[in-house]
């Protein structure tokens, strides 16, 4: 009888490309559907781990963590090693981690040298635990639980193992930060082949501890989920832009703040041979666009900038707020002058920036709308495209990356 076909008579290459497909198979509701399962496992197991003495995820069944592409490792030796770089390439911290479930991946990633070797992408972003409660004095404030002791010491020693790692991120609110912090500076390990990192606002230290860099990006929107009054604002943007200034090879920034002429200023000061500049902001730009100018012709090596929208840029764009004005009798009118509106100010926004940066090659408005200039027998104009802006960061729900 003649054998039956299997996917082990295929070539390498060819289960490479199968594997490529099945990792898509988990989609993101997929992946929340297991989170939210794992995370009504873990309020039951919360009082084991508090002490650090076990982890509620050793307690969790395997089995709703394991997605199509682990499964697919599990199946031969063949496809364990050929699906190893692509499983352990990643490793994910989601934003409503515990510590102790954190604590737990990182003893798995000691215990697996495929990890060790594959990963390229290391997140770490732990915001949502435990509300901040007061302490009993006025106006003081306390975050959630304390990590685990040896939790820092573990994070550390993860890190300096990963010798392909170009990829992290540390997100982490302040008082716990403060406790990495005193760990990490105490080592004179650095982390050579890092070459990207997507910070808080709390994490600026590990910038120091990373040499080659080259891409840095605060732009989680961190002064959203933390407790940072307007007047220490100005005090932590001056510590990033600080923090990055000595990174030579830096040539891509980006900082979600409240953007002024002077802010920008300090970040010319620090940085000014970066060739990707990105200024997102929950408030309007202080005097305008046109204000910032000036600091903007400056940077010489500037090709792609992007701004925020266009009713921060003081461009003459303000419509309407109020949704109502755009379902009424005349809405149709509405919408028709608003979107009339908008383009004019687009143009005017990219006529100002390109006039006054002459190597600039990228205008992005909102991360959404890029404008370029095209040579054509008329002469020089600006085309724009829809299209999402290319970012060093992505919002990740899932738990585990398959």
């Amino acid at each position: 009888m003649d054998r039956q076909p299997s996917l082990n008579d295929l070539n390498d290459d060819v289960l490479l490309e199968i594997i490529a497909t099945v990792k898509h198979l988990s989609s993101v509701e997929e992946r929340k559907e297991r989170f939210y399962a794992n995370q009504q496992s873990l309020s039951q197991e919360m009082s084991q781990g508090q002490d650090g003495t076990a982890s509620p995820l050793s307690d969790i069944s395997r089995s709703q963590l394991v997605g199509p592409l682990m499964a697919l490792s599990m199946t031969s030796r063949r496809f364990r090693n050929l699906t190893a770089p692509t499983i352990y390439r990643s490793v994910n911290m989601s934003p409503y981690e515990y510590w102790w479930t954190a604590l737990g991946k990182l003893d798995s990633i000691a215990d697996c040298e495929a990890a060790r070797v594959y990963t390229r992408c290391f997140r770490l972003s732990i915001t949502n635990g435990p509300p901040p409660v007061q302490d009993g004095r006025k106006g003081a404030v306390r975050g959630g639980p304390e990590p685990p002791d040896r939790f820092a010491p573990s994070l550390h020693g993860i890190l300096s193992i990963l010798s392909n790692l170009k990829e992290l991120t540390l997100v982490i609110p302040q008082p716990h930060s403060e406790i990495l912090k005193t760990t990490f500076e105490a080592s004179n390990h650095s982390f050579e082949s890092v070459r990207t990192l997507i910070l808080g606002i709390h994490t600026d230290w590990i910038i120091a501890k990373c040499p080659n860099v080259q891409v840095i990006s605060v732009c989680d929107r961190s002064w959203m989920r933390s407790n940072v009054t307007r007047k220490h604002e100005d005090q932590i943007s001056t510590n990033l832009v600080k923090a990055a200034g000595p990174a030579k090879y830096l040539r891509h920034f980006e900082m979600y703040n409240d953007w002024s002429r002077t802010r920008l200023d300090a970040v010319y000061q620090g940085m000014p041979q970066i060739h990707v500049l990105a200024m997102p902001g929950r408030m309007p730009y202080e005097a305008g666009l046109e204000a910032l100018l000036p600091v903007l012709r400056r940077f010489t090596d500037l090709k792609v900038l992007a701004l925020a929208d266009l009713t921060r840029l003081d461009v003459g764009f303000h419509p309407p707020r109020c949704g109502n004005v755009y379902r009424g009798p005349n809405g149709h009118l509405v919408r028709e002058r608003v979107e009339r509106e908008m383009e004019e100010a687009k143009t005017r926004a990219a006529g100002m920036v390109f006039a006054n940066i002459l190597k600039l090659e990228e205008l992005w408005i909102e991360d959404c709308s890029r404008a370029t200039v095209v040579s054509t027998k008329f002469g020089n104009e600006i085309h724009w495209t829809d299209m999402p802006r290319p970012r060093p960061y992505k919002k990740r729900w899932d738990l585990w990356e398959d």
